[in-house]
């Protein structure tokens, strides 16, 4: 019998002879080495994630700025004495605690301190040092900062606290973009920190109050059953990796942690058959691109495993070559996964979930964990449209596009996803957009997914509790697995593409790459030697690794499309009884994310360049950062009724474009043409809500307009939707947001207008390809893993036959 312990978030603890996950077929003569006192509670996350996250970050904020923080935090989110009288202490507490009591702006001068990486952190900084002194306030405030009492001028932290909303108001209003930006800046951290914050019991101060449950009941029962009431027992080795795959996964035999010693990692490496060489650094000498201090060999390293890179590896491994993928990302064992909004963001997106465009305009949502986007996403499936096949060969050139061969790649890629488009019991935002539809006349239909018809889950957007969400990590990653011929390294970061100039060449070839990981705290380098490489980080990060890897395009990192996502909402009151719609058990957070889809303004048969409408996933933290502000009491008001409040979107197939140098220097800025297909989506959107039966409706503007639908007349509602729907998007109280980036290395036929050709192969440097959806021609108007999967798969039948003709020579 095995000693067991338990984790915080129930993951499990073993000690004894567990694999490390590097062994392949399953014998004992793989165990490469017994652990012992080896906690293996370490080996469920990649690169001791579970002691990073234990590790607090650091404030180096000074007194004054945090002063300024402290006010500027408790003017948002202030103590109300003043609210609706209840009988609910979870209700009186939510009002009357404010966001310093909770900790929140401590967390955010860390946040500021170590985690936010955009252009304008430094200036943030700046602006909380000038809030401390009264020239500063006065610049920022003006007349709202004088007073008949000495000393006249107060400091912002000394204001009074109906004058600082009033200011703060000011700032969501005015025409100067920086104030704007201050504003939005404030809102978005001050509530994302204090709604997604835990204790140690794993709950929020507000969750109860306003309806969230927090983390999956279902998911926490199933792993106190299984861990508690030894329901994984057994001796047998088969068991054994039953159970271990249970537990963290199916790759858990292909992942190699370099967070152990380097002759470890080594023999791992060589048990799976990847020859490797350890080079011994001379007088405790950091290693470098010139003296790594591992340097491995393969036929293909595939930075990135989303996809892109799951795509490729699983195809390639399957044909029988030696494949390696290198993931910046951690791995997120299925039964240690937190569903917890705050810890996933950290975990499994890309900066922390702390991604914005430059002005702050558009917030952005991307994966970065074993799996990518595929892990975190909101399980749609839409195939490549007939429209935008038909534009990407007859105005781009690819005649890929309406070949045989992207057929059978598109069908290829469902088929291993399993998609379908059945469902068994619709969640509340989607319920809500088909009924909505339905009674308006408006086109809707089901939306294919990567999920089975009874997969009623919310909490996809933090990984998938049971695998039963089809992503790379649990289709193509598990062919590089099974093959035998392949290893994960989760926590690496590609620094550099290498390459070489060979006579008789004109252009350059690739023979592998750099990365660098974390050992001991302090930055490793080592080498893959390869045959080809490809490239698979993603839209945000391929543009830059690239860029450093000496490749000149001028089209890399540029022509960036985001489709920008506008969203209304719809209050739902779940009393009385009687009149309840939807049914008073569904929550706005639980259900199939996304199921229903209309296609009313997305002018599929017409230009193409529309805008489709579906419904996002919000918890706590990103359901109150989309909410207007007008007031402490009003974001209370509003939260109250979080559970009940649906939101729908409209998402644009922009031809407006931007520019990318890294995840933290993005400019972005939709077309004139974009902003209109969003208003007309945002128009139908309020119709779709009130034609569902929603009691109240409102849109994001910063006024923080409502109607009550069943209040007024007809021509009331109809000035209401007008009205709102004809706003600029830029005074909106937050910005935009995006969950797909596109088209920043795009596939062409010249090198003038192009990054890549259309088997995915730079022009540039041979050998090198990109498999992501920085190779879309353009913006797609759909989610986009579909049409990713597929280019990959053409993109896998290229590579495979390079290596072919390699290995024959």
């Amino acid at each position: 019998m095995e000693d067991r312990t338990i984790g915080r978030n129930g993951s499990s603890s073993r000690k004894g002879s567990f694999r490390l996950g590097l062994g392949m077929d399953g014998k004992k003569d793989h165990t490469v080495v017994e652990l012992g006192s080896i906690d293996t509670q370490r080996l469920l996350l990649s690169n001791g994630e579970r002691e990073k996250k234990l590790q607090p970050l650091t404030n180096t904020l000074s007194p004054r700025q945090m002063k300024s923080l402290y006010a500027l935090c408790d003017t948002i989110l202030p103590s109300v004495d003043h609210f609706v009288d209840t009988s609910d202490e979870s209700v009186t507490k939510f009002y009357q605690i404010s966001a310093s009591m909770t900790g929140t702006p401590e967390r955010f001068g860390c946040m500021i301190s170590e985690k936010l990486k955009h252009p304008l952190t430094g200036l943030l900084k700046f602006v909380l040092w000038l809030l401390s002194t009264w020239f500063g306030t006065l610049i920022f405030c003006g007349m709202g900062c004088f007073s008949t009492q000495f000393p006249f001028i107060h400091t912002y932290p000394d204001l009074p606290l109906q004058k600082r909303q009033q200011i703060m108001r000011s700032w969501s209003l005015s025409y100067l973009r920086h104030f704007r930006m201050l504003f939005r800046t404030i809102k978005l951290l001050t509530l994302l920190i204090f709604f997604t914050q835990i204790d140690e019991s794993e709950d929020n101060v507000a969750w109860k109050a306003i309806g969230y449950c927090g983390p999956d009941p279902e998911f926490k029962a199933r792993l106190k059953s299984h861990f508690l009431d030894g329901t994984s027992k057994g001796g047998q080795e088969d068991k054994e990796d039953e159970d271990a795959e249970e537990v963290i996964g199916p790759l858990y035999k292909g992942l190699v942690h370099l967070n152990y010693p380097r002759d470890i990692t080594a023999d791992a490496l060589k048990r799976l058959g990847f020859p490797v060489s350890v080079i011994r650094q001379k007088h405790k000498a950091a290693a470098n691109l010139s003296s790594p201090s591992l340097v491995i060999q393969c036929d293909a390293v595939v930075v990135g495993s989303g996809s892109g890179g799951g795509v490729i590896a699983g195809v390639l491994a399957k044909a029988g070559y030696k494949v390696l993928v290198l993931e910046k990302g951690g791995y997120s064992a299925r039964n240690n996964l937190s569903l917890l909004e705050g810890p996933t963001m950290d975990q499994m997106y890309l900066n922390g979930g702390l991604v914005a465009s430059d002005d702050m305009g558009v917030f952005i949502l991307s994966g970065s964990t074993v799996g990518g986007g595929s892990a975190i996403n909101w399980s749609a499936c839409i195939k490549t449209p007939q429209h935008v096949c038909k534009e990407w060969s007859d105005k781009h050139g690819l005649e890929l596009f309406e070949s045989e061969l992207y057929r059978e790649a598109l069908n290829a890629v469902c088929e291993k996803m399993e998609v379908q488009s059945e469902i068994e019991d619709e969640g509340f935002n989607n319920a809500i957009l088909r009924k909505g539809c339905q009674e308006m006349g408006y086109p809707v239909s089901n939306i294919p997914r990567n999920s089975a018809s009874d997969h009623y889950c919310g909490w996809c957007c933090m990984g998938c509790k049971d695998g039963r969400k089809k992503g790379t990590s649990e289709t193509w990653l598990v062919d590089l697995v099974k093959s035998g011929n392949g290893a994960i390294l989760p926590g690496c970061e590609a620094i550099k593409v290498l390459h070489k100039k060979k006579e008789g060449r004109d252009r350059k070839i690739a023979r592998g790459v750099a990365f660098e990981f974390e050992y001991k705290g302090t930055k490793d380098i080592c080498v893959v030697e390869s045959k080809v490489t490809i490239v698979a980080c993603g839209a945000l990060s391929t543009p830059a690794l690239l860029k450093k890897s000496g490749l000149r395009n001028q089209n890399i990192g540029r022509n960036l499309h985001l489709h920008p996502v506008a969203m209304a909402w719809g209050y739902f009151p779940d009393a009385p009884e009687s009149e309840v719609w939807p049914e008073a058990y569904k929550k706005s957070y639980e259900g199939g994310i996304m199921t229903a889809m209309s296609t009313v303004v997305a002018e599929f048969e017409q230009s193409g360049y529309g805008a489709v409408i579906q419904t996002p996933s919000l918890h706590p933290g990103m359901f109150s950062i989309v909410t207007p502000w007008t007031s402490g009491i009003d974001i209370r008001d509003r939260m109250r009724k979080f559970s009940r409040t649906a939101h729908i979107f409209a998402l644009a197939r922009d031809q407006g474009s931007g520019t990318v140098k890294a995840p933290d220097r993005i400019s972005y800025k939709p077309a004139g043409v974009d902003e209109e297909n969003l208003k007309k989506g945002i128009e139908k959107v309020l119709r779709i809500l009130a034609a569902a039966g929603a009691e109240e409706i409102g849109t994001h503007h910063n006024k923080g307009r409502t109607l009550n639908v069943k209040q007024v007349r007809y021509h009331e509602f109809e000035k209401f939707v007008k009205e709102e729907s004809s706003r600029s998007l830029t005074d909106l109280t937050t910005p935009l947001c995006s969950a797909h980036q596109m088209g920043s290395c795009r596939m062409g036929s010249n090198p003038k207008q192009s990054a890549v050709n259309q088997t995915g192969e730079t022009w540039e440097v041979e050998g090198l390809y990109v498999a992501d959806t920085s190779v879309f021609p353009t913006a797609l108007g759909v989610n986009p893993m579909v049409t990713v999967q597929a280019i990959a798969y053409c993109t896998a039948q290229s590579v495979v036959e390079v290596l072919r003709r390699k290995r024959t020579k």
